[in-house]
């Protein structure tokens, strides 16, 4: 029987892993081609046991973080340990293997230890194109998972920590910006072999028997610490909802639904009630509601809670086969991956609002607000610009809203304007807070951001992908909702026109997109109501 490890070796073991998973994605954005990896920071890493089990995970993007260890774990059910090898680096991005949407790859590398497989190390990195009907590969008028991009299995692409230049071939082939996708997915290869290095060192300093015992410690103290969180609020059942603009069967708003019962330490949130799934890219998978849930119930908390698989152990999540959060395999998902699961946490949010009432915010910006801008160089080949905008975070008890933040599962950066207008035919003419978009309240909400980008070439393809351009962030308790999204295509003589929040458009030389983020929901009464 393995002797315990006693408290300083947990801690000492526990944070030698998280510095691993840290300085992963530190190698990934030092490494990688892309600027939406390099200087927007859209990527994540993590470490699993040799179960697919989280044992640490790196200071990244919430809407990864939650779906790393299902896909760890669905990744083993479809390999199997006996196909692994020290040196390969498997690939892939099917929502159904524990995934979120096509464009996040996730690079998977089984760590050995004296020929015994003791973790694996994950790299998630957004890629600029994964193909489909589209350029950036969000496709506003989807209806199928195709239509999204080039669905990838786990697959090898390394072997002996090399890459096999026939399978790479093949993938390569079917993305528009084959070169920025392969430098992306180099770097990605190089975070998962550094993190194999500096795990054969804490196996020869502490030993493959401690850190199995660590591992089995540290879910067992996450299971705690949620256990203790969800005492501190009261038995019940609490509902919630919160709704999508524009894309239900009708043309409607669709509805995400949260039931949420507290019984003494366990908690269940069940999705079943939610609307049924549409062939239209806003289906979220169940890793991603389950990520909501585990969103909302560390952010709550007044104490760290550990991310290990005890978490899960008190926490239930229960969605519905067929519905918005868990649809039929073959429909698209790409907006569903970081707009459905924020509207999935506000739903929660809505139905928790008055058992903690001083732990929650109201309504955020709460969308990626995804524009890509693409084109072709003279030479015809590609190129891909992607980029995502904060807005307005909500009022809460004690303070006034952030202005031009992330909010809920979303943080990565901006690419500053002198990037872009280094790299690309786009130039950034105006930066500003937008005033007066966040709600008024008691606390008001933050203020959102404005964007300009100018076009420089001919002929320039742009993609708009946002939500809460309909539904606007709520407030709560009394206080206004914010200021929705707003989007406007301004033509080269000046005219300026409203255009859709989703679609597809051809810009000319001097035309102009302006993107007006939205302001947070304000908090509570106005003091002049």
């Amino acid at each position: 029987m393995t002797e315990q490890p006693d408290v300083f070796t947990v801690e000492v073991v526990r944070q030698a892993l998280a510095s691993i998973a840290e300085e992963m994605s530190l190698v990934v954005m030092r490494a990688a081609r892309s600027p939406l990896l390099r200087e927007a920071g859209d990527h994540s890493s993590a470490l699993t046991a040799a179960d697919g089990g989280i044992v640490a995970q790196g200071r990244d993007i919430p809407i990864h973080l939650g779906v790393m260890g299902f896909a760890a774990r669905e990744f083993l059910k479809a390999v199997g340990p006996e196909k692994m090898a020290p040196g390969d680096i498997w690939y892939l991005n099917l929502p159904e293997v524990g995934g979120n949407h096509l464009p996040d790859v996730k690079a998977v590398r089984p760590v050995f230890h004296e020929g015994e497989l003791l973790a694996f190390a994950v790299s998630l990195a957004h890629w600029e194109d994964i193909g489909g009907a589209t350029p950036g590969s969000y496709t506003a008028h989807a209806t199928d998972i195709w239509q999204d991009g080039f669905r990838i299995p786990p697959t090898r692409f390394f072997a002996d920590d090399e890459p096999i230049e026939e399978t790479l071939g093949l993938l390569l082939a079917n993305v528009r910006t084959r070169d920025v996708i392969r430098g992306d997915m180099l770097a990605q290869a190089a975070a998962t072999r550094m993190a194999d290095a500096r795990l054969q060192a804490l196996f020869e300093t502490h030993g493959p028997e401690t850190f199995r015992a660590v591992v089995e410690k540290l879910d067992d103290l996450t299971e705690e610490q949620t256990r203790a969180t969800i005492r501190t609020l009261p038995d019940g059942v609490y509902e919630g909802e919160d709704y999508m603009d524009d894309i239900g069967p009708d043309g409607g708003h669709i509805a995400v639904r949260v039931e949420v019962t507290i019984d003494g330490d366990d908690a269940t949130f069940d999705f079943s009630a939610t609307d049924d799934a549409v062939e239209a890219p806003v289906n979220a998978t169940p890793s991603l509601a389950a990520t909501a849930a585990g969103f909302f119930v560390k952010a709550i908390s007044r104490h760290e809670i550990f991310h290990a698989d005890g978490f899960f152990r008190a926490v239930k999540v229960v969605t519905r086969p067929g519905s918005l959060v868990n649809p039929p395999h073959s429909y698209p998902v790409v907006l569903g991956n970081h707009e459905t699961s924020q509207r999935c946490v506000d739903a929660i949010t809505r139905a928790m609002a008055r058992c903690v009432p001083d732990a929650v915010t109201a309504g955020g910006s709460a969308s990626a607000a995804v524009l890509i801008f693409s084109g072709r160089w003279p030479d015809g080949r590609w190129w891909s610009f992607y980029e995502a905008h904060g807005g307005g975070e909500g009022g809460r008890a004690d303070r006034d809203g952030w202005s031009a933040t992330r909010v809920n599962l979303a943080n990565v950066m901006n690419t500053p304007a002198e990037m872009i207008e280094a790299q690309y035919p786009i130039v950034v003419s105006r930066q500003a807070l937008r005033r007066g978009s966040g709600g008024r309240g008691r606390r008001r909400g933050g203020d959102g951001i404005v964007r300009v980008y100018e076009m420089l070439g001919e002929d320039t393809r742009f993609a708009a992908m946002l939500d809460r351009c309909k539904v606007p962030p709520y407030g709560l308790f009394g206080g206004e909702s914010g200021a929705p999204y707003e989007l406007r295509r301004v033509s080269a003589d000046g005219t300026e026109e409203a255009i859709e929040g989703r679609g597809h458009y051809r810009l000319k030389r001097g035309e102009k997109i302006v993107l007006s983020t939205a302001g947070g929901g304000g908090y509570g009464e106005p003091a002049d109501a």
